[in-house]
């Protein structure tokens, strides 16, 4: 299509990517081939017509779910984007024509093509209602309750149910190959041509509201972020004949507008159609885009063309006749049971998210069924493809769809054109004729792609016809992380969970996830970190600004290289889940992506223990995406899971963090138990932080692999919600199983668990039993707890739990042993509680004078020697001026008592007297024993030693203590409350006053432009500005001011308390640009005060 006609002015003919949208087998039920039922669904419908961005690689586009790719009449900037971020468009649309022979009702030869051209002046609009005479959507295929295509990365996209799938479907992405993506990122939607009325041709006598040709049509898209695939885009197209009438000759097709170097320099387009390949390669003439930069190349092809089962001919030389997706038979033989017989739903035990077996037996059967890896419609060498019959160039717009008669000719078998160079190009593929009788469906794919140059272009060549060859299979990189964002004053916190870890399975690397790796930029496409070329100067890697790995040996470069450059895998530094970064500026907004990366594949990874599966295939690793979205203006729309938008700042004026809680300061109490290890809670995210909360946290140590702890939330939270007999997910897991209540709304009548509904406490999932009591049309509300942090083995102080409320717990355990800190002497008041407990002083009195001072005897603590028991229990030997006991070894007198602390009462013991006046003294021994069986047994000797001189004997009264560090135990219970941030405003003036001295503008003065304003996404113009308001209290009016006293505008921040900024885009209030001078400000912040200061702009 043509600028002017598509957009405003100039068509700029972007090329910076090289483009492959192939399209490959659409979704079919896992039973085997759509039902009669299923063939009968509601009709395509404009109404229902949605907008999708496919975004999963370098390759960014808008598509709609009519079946359009691209649209230069309303979203130029959105289509074929490339590489993303970049602003550079390279075509205009693509949409597929399909057509066949028919007679209409007076017998008369008819062509009926259907399509979904987007731009107006091309379509073949019905002039009664001005829709086109084409494809429209099928309702059903995404959520209705918003205007987005259903994409498998977007679950909140997703339909409650697949209208072609049973209700095991719902909840599980509607994927080719089984219930997940194959690729990094898929859509799915449904088009027909019922609407296309332009001919009196009745394809199902039954039924005359099917018209066209009663073609149904499931298309996907696919992308990869592999590097090797990362500039593709594949769609795939399964054409369903759900009308009476066959077909002896119909023909698929495929239009495109490529525009190298967008809109404005489309007219000097050049390109080559590689015959053997049926690929068209398309560069810019002078290699100058309309940005005034080199172009990339991109490259269009026709990936698979319908197979014909029926002309008793092997149409694409594999040595098969006639083979089909659908005659029941393993045509070549490649479906494996030991890997592939993993039932209808194509997922198996290994595989993430995998709900059970099949309910309808396929599963471990030991026979292929459709719906299984390498068979049928999951197989693409299970078709008769008859191959690309004809190729159409034109100069814009020599190519439109208002004529079917001349779509016709254009696609007769045989009509291949030259192509005209250094012009506006467009080109329409075909593949026909083949028949198509009623209920059968037939399968084509086209592949659009990019490239730096002609020969990086070459090789994403090579790689999609890879990746078409193994089933649209490619190396998948790991699962994404959820990351969360906390803006602090000069620096960034980001914290993320263990998703990556926990659901990383790669259909042929197994669990290969290696670690994170942390980018960071000024602009949301992540440019300005993409500098890591190839061997051939191409961008390939983007530069992370952290990185966290896998202690394994895998460190360093990789094995195996792409394209001459290896991937670093780290340098096995450990995983973490946290990081901070201290080197940003205040005001500045930055861009942050966690990305997982997986461990690629070398040939001995399996016998050094990195992999765990043999005599796989060489790969370099694949990295997950990271994507941020923004509107024509560089707004932010959309972030994914795994990237954050960020502005630090400092806080409001006055406040407080939430402070931390430990058990060494008695903030987390010690509830029972004897463990003496320490317990830590630290605020990461202060904003979630909640006022008043209460956690408890206790231990299991009688598991097999080891002790475990559990964090309780004792907080009921309550959700309100309809419940059927599907699996409904609650917000969290791991719910407290004794917790768990349902009542009704309005009723209050509570129903009973096992009887009326059923709970997956482990994954925080209910629904209700047929049967029961609970109507799905009853709102009701679900009380319970859940365990945030679940059977925890990490208890050395590792950063490795889960981040909840804000909150990291960290848990440090303490081994059996001498606790040579809190061992020696009682001193001070500790001395003078443990005088009264053995009833020295009365209660109440004083520490005596006498004490002042204690014995310099040092005292040694170890494990007995002879077989020595290791007890937890903490000892206090009190020393007496008479004998007290006699020891249990030759019964030696002794002037001393030993007392078990942590028991509660006095015990045997061995006492090693030196020079045998019963008293303690220099190398004299204390031995507490335990009686084991008939006989007693040592546990922790004292041994005491004199300084030399002589040193000062222990007195009456005064007490060693023993000390022991205790490991945690189930015994052991320890709880804790939180404080959230608050506001601190001082009661007195001064006070106040210094809270608003700190009050400043950045920059100051303001000098032509600022290092934090965002990008410029314009071709033209300025572009936006801000400085911005500092250390401002939570809510205060801002007013600026000329130095002649004219109000320049007006600013009201009312912001949370850990955001002390405001910011101003320097227009007055009037929507002005300001001039250059000195301008004065005002804050009024009420209940605290008044700050007037001054600020200047330079121009």
């Amino acid at each position: 299509m043509r600028g002017g006609h598509y957009a405003m002015g100039r068509r700029v003919l972007g090329i910076a990517l090289a483009l492959a949208v192939m399209m490959a087998a659409g979704g079919v039920q896992a039973g085997g081939p759509a039902t009669k039922a299923w063939l009968k669904k509601s009709a395509g419908d404009p109404a229902f017509k949605k907008k999708g961005i496919h975004d999963g690689n370098k390759i960014y586009t808008i598509f709609y779910n009519d079946g359009g790719i691209g649209d230069w009449a309303t979203a130029r900037i959105e289509s074929g984007v490339y590489p993303k971020g970049s602003g550079h468009s390279y075509f205009a649309e693509f949409t597929p024509v399909i057509g066949a022979e028919v007679r209409d009702k007076w017998g008369q030869i008819r062509h009926i093509f259907s399509d979904a051209i987007v731009y107006p002046g091309s379509a073949d609009l019905n002039p009664r209602t001005g829709l086109r005479w084409g494809f429209w959507p099928v309702p059903g295929y995404a959520n209705p309750d918003q205007d987005k295509v259903a994409m498998s990365d977007k679950p909140e996209t997703w339909p409650r149910h697949w209208p072609n799938k049973d209700a095991s479907w719902d909840g599980f992405w509607n994927g080719q190959y089984g219930k997940y993506a194959r690729a990094d990122q898929e859509s799915y939607f449904h088009i027909d041509d019922y609407l296309n009325n332009e001919f009196e041709f009745y394809p199902d006598p039954e039924d005359s509201s099917k018209r066209g040709l009663a073609l149904e049509v499931e298309v996907r898209g696919y992308q990869w972020a592999h590097p090797a695939a990362e500039d593709i885009i594949i769609w795939t197209y399964w054409i369903t004949n759900t009308g009476k009438t066959d077909y002896e000759k119909v023909v698929f097709g495929m239009y495109g507008d490529a525009d190298v170097g967008d809109d404005g320099d489309q007219r000097d387009d050049d390109a080559w159609f590689d015959t053997q390949n049926d690929i068209v390669y398309q560069w810019d003439h002078d290699n100058r885009g309309a940005w005034g930069g080199p172009c990339a190349y991109f490259g269009f092809k026709f990936l698979e063309s319908p197979g014909d089962p029926l002309d008793g001919k092997d149409n694409d030389g594999d040595g098969l006749v006639d083979e089909s997706q659908s005659d029941g038979i393993d045509n070549d033989g490649d479906w494996n049971p030991a890997l592939d017989d993993v039932g209808s739903d194509g997922i198996g035990p290994e595989d993430p998210y995998y709900p059970g077996p099949d309910w309808d037996g396929t599963e471990g059967n030991g026979k292929p069924d459709p719906g299984e890896p390498n068979f049928e419609y999951t197989d693409n060498d299970e078709s008769d493809q008859i191959g690309l019959t004809s190729f159409n160039a034109a100069a814009w717009p020599g190519i439109t769809m208002q004529n079917d008669e001349d779509l016709w000719r254009r696609q007769v078998p045989g009509n291949f054109n030259e192509i005209q160079q250094t012009v506006d190009l467009t080109f329409m593929y075909g593949s026909g004729y083949f028949p198509l009788p009623h209920g059968q469906k037939r399968k084509f794919a086209i592949a659009l792609l990019l490239g730096e140059d002609y020969d990086d272009i070459l090789r994403n060549a090579v790689t999609m016809q890879q990746i078409y060859d193994a089933d649209y299979s490619f190396a998948k990189p790991p699962v994404k992380p959820n990351v969360v964002a906390v803006p602090g004053d000069h620096k960034v916190t980001l914290y993320w969970d263990k998703t990556a870890e926990l659901y990383t399975r790669d259909p042929i690397y197994g669990r290969d996830f290696e670690g994170y790796r942390i980018y960071r930029a000024t602009d949301p496409a992540f440019l300005e970190s993409w500098v890591i070329t190839d061997a051939y100067g191409n961008r390939t890697f983007n530069k992370p600004i952290a990185q966290f790995d896998k202690i394994n040996g895998l460190k360093g470069p990789h094995p195996i290289a792409f394209n001459g450059i290896q991937f670093d895998m780290g340098r096995d530094t450990g995983l973490r889940y946290c990081w901070t970064d201290t080197t940003v500026e205040n005001g500045q907004t930055y861009y942050y992506a966690v990305c997982s990366y997986d461990q690629g594949y070398d040939k001995d990874f399996y016998e050094r223990g990195i992999s765990e599966l043999p005599n796989l295939q060489p790969i370099a690793p694949a990295e997950c995406t990271k994507r941020i979205v923004t509107d024509a203006t560089g707004r932010v729309i959309e972030t994914d899971v795994n990237t954050v938008v960020v502005t630090p700042d400092a806080p409001a004026a006055g406040y407080v963090p939430p402070p931390e809680r430990s058990t060494e300061d008695g903030s987390i109490r010690h509830i029972r138990g004897t463990g003496t290890g320490r317990i830590q809670v630290d605020a990461i995210d202060p904003a979630r932080v909640l006022d008043g909360a209460r956690y408890q946290l206790t231990f299991d140590d009688a598991t097999p692999d080891g002790k475990v702890f559990t964090v309780e939330d004792l907080q009921n939270r309550l959700d309100t919600l309809k419940l059927d007999t599907l699996w409904h997910r609650l917000p969290v897991a791991h719910l407290v199983p004794s917790s768990v209540t349902v009542r009704e709304v309005g009723s209050g009548r509570t129903f009973e668990r096992g009887l009326d509904y059923e709970v997956d406490f482990d994954r925080g999932m209910i629904r209700a039993i047929r049967g029961g009591r609970i109507s799905p049309e009853s709102w009701l509300v679900i009380s319970y707890r859940y365990y945030p942090i679940y059977r925890s083995p990490y208890l050395a102080g590792q950063d490795f739990n889960d981040y909840f409320d804000g909150l990291r717990v960290r848990v440090w355990d303490d081994p059996l042993a001498p606790d040579t800190v809190r061992s020696g002497w009682l001193q001070g008041a500790k001395l003078r509680d443990a005088l009264e407990r053995y009833g020295f002083i009365p209660g109440g009195d004083p520490l005596p004078s006498r004490y002042r001072q204690v014995s310099d005897l040092r005292g040694v603590i170890q494990l007995y020697p002879n077989q020595g028991l290791a007890v937890p229990y903490d000892y206090e030997i009190v020393v007496y001026d008479r004998v007290m006991a006699y020891s249990v070894n030759g019964r030696k007198p002794a002037k001393f008592l030993v007392f078990d602390v942590t028991r509660g009462d006095t015990v045997d013991f061995v006492f090693m007297d030196v020079n045998g006046d019963s008293a303690l003294g220099d190398q004299d021994a204390v031995i507490p024993a335990e009686r084991v069986g008939t006989r007693y047994r040592g546990t922790w000797q004292v041994k005491f030693w004199a300084p030399a001189g002589g040193g000062r004997k222990p007195q009456p009264g005064e007490v060693f203590h023993l000390a022991i560090r205790k490991p945690f135990t189930a015994a052991d219970v320890f709880e804790w409350e939180t404080e959230g941030a608050k506001l601190h405003i001082p009661q007195t003036k001064v006070g106040r006053d210094s809270l608003l001295s700190r009050i400043a503008v950045v920059p100051n003065p303001y000098v032509v432009t600022a290092s934090w304003e965002p990008q410029h996404v314009y071709k033209f113009g300025r572009g936006r500005r801000k400085l911005d308001f500092i250390h401002l209290p939570a809510k205060c009016v801002i007013r600026i001011y000329t130095v002649r006293g004219y109000l320049v505008d007006t600013l009201v921040h009312d912001a949370p308390i850990d955001d002390g900024s405001e910011s101003w885009d320097m227009l007055s209030k009037d929507g002005l640009e300001i001039a250059y001078g000195v301008y004065i400000y005002h804050v009024e912040a009420p209940g605290i005060g008044e700050k007037v200061g001054k600020f200047a702009v330079i121009k």
